[in-house]
């Protein structure tokens, strides 16, 4: 049986290693009552607040919406904030960090419309720049932003990764008015060193659809981009917790699907950019992202 691969031992180890103990992040830090925000250039766009949906779980009222005119968000909201705990939580999710991010309250949610929209992109960028600012790097151990996509339908393995390198691409075109690429990491998605850069923090993207072959990377209805903090991973090889972070969630992979997922590679073997869709790409792909040098956009820094 599948169920024989999986030993318990090795995520209760790991498990025991994160401190029970860790602030309460059902709340946001930083409650949005000035509308100046220094940190974030996209706080008095029009358009980035229009498409703005930045949602606190909460413990006592449920899911809150903290930008915009109204805090209270759509009952659907609420749904899919269900759905997606649902799977994040099941036996048929491995990550076992992602599990800690919901027990804990260490992630906010983003309710979009379009993947692979204009719209999306200056939403999202704006919502990532809040997160980036209440989730300092070593806050927390695990901080996640998980973006949900209401549409387009997708038929297949590829319209979401044509889709996904869209947005990337479009929130990209954005944020190099603002910033530069985060410099621990390589902007150039053939590099081993790649990993996304947003407000020049680099992020390991994770998608998830309805397409999905990997039954990890499934979801029953939405699309999903989870954001991942890259130095959170870098804190764990520092104090060697990485390793067993690694195991612990190839063991859950094994149990589930029997087989790991073959684009798994450690950061600097392969670039991280064959693992962000989830398809198994052929030795031959090629990353459709390019990085935007100022002289090219005309985007001021």
């Amino acid at each position: 049986m599948l169920a024989n691969h999986f030993n318990p031992s090795i995520t209760s180890a790991f498990n025991s290693r994160i401190p029970e103990q860790q602030p309460d992040a059902s709340e946001p830090i930083t409650p949005w009552a000035d509308k100046v925000r220094p940190w974030n250039p996209l706080h008095d766009d029009p358009e980035a607040l229009r498409h703005s949906r930045y949602l606190v779980p909460s413990r006592e009222r449920g899911l809150q919406r903290v930008s915009g005119s109204s805090r209270r968000c759509d009952p659907l909201d609420e749904t899919i904030h269900q759905r997606v705990k649902a799977k994040i939580m099941g036996s048929d999710f491995p990550c076992v960090a992602a599990r800690s991010v919901m027990n804990r309250g260490t992630y906010r949610l983003g309710i979009y419309e379009m993947l692979g929209s204009a719209e999306a992109a200056v939403g999202l960028c704006h919502d990532l720049y809040e997160f980036d600012h209440e989730f300092r790097p070593g806050m927390h151990p695990f901080t996640s932003f998980i973006a949900v996509f209401r549409a387009p339908q997708l038929h297949d393995e590829l319209d979401f990764e044509r889709a996904l390198w869209k947005q990337l691409q479009l929130m990209h075109g954005v944020d190099a008015r603002y910033h530069d690429w985060d410099g621990s990491v390589s902007k150039d998605p053939e590099s081993p060193n790649f990993s996304f850069s947003i407000g020049r923090r680099a992020f390991y993207v994770v998608g998830l659809h309805p397409c999905a072959s990997r039954i990890a990377r499934s979801t029953a209805c939405e699309s999903i981009l989870v954001f991942n903090p890259h130095d959170q991973f870098e804190n764990l090889r520092a104090t060697g917790k990485y390793g067993q972070l690694q195991e612990a969630i190839r063991a859950r992979d094994m149990a589930c699907q029997g087989s790991v997922n073959p684009m798994l590679h450690d950061f600097g073997q392969l670039s991280e950019a064959r693992q962000y869709s989830g398809r198994a790409v052929p030795a031959e792909w090629r990353c459709p992202f390019m990085h935007h040098h100022q002289q090219d956009t005309g985007f001021m820094a």
